[in-house]
């Protein structure tokens, strides 16, 4: 694999960790003003965008923003299971 393919592996993964959390916020506030609970799926959207990341990030790993993607979605998807248990 090439450095650029890494790269932009890399960014990817970091795009797809940070909007994660932002996709499940708005999913769970969205369905809340229209008289919904969400609670379940704007976690299992967060739980996905998060292992793609995880996923990306690894593949990436040569670079600083495939590491920084892993392991910032380890820490969220980690952090958030040890929360919820």
């Amino acid at each position: 694999m090439t450095e650029q393919n890494e790269s932009q592996f890399g960014k990817l993964a970091l795009a797809l960790s940070l909007g994660g959390v932002v996709l499940a916020v708005a999913i769970g506030l969205l369905a809340r003003l229209v008289g919904y609970r969400a609670d379940m799926p704007a976690y299992l959207v967060f739980l996905a965008f998060q292992v793609a990341a995880i996923v990306l990030g690894l593949v990436a790993r040569r670079t600083p923003l495939g590491k920084a993607a892993a392991i910032t979605a380890a820490v969220l998807a980690v952090g958030s299971v040890t929360l919820l248990g």
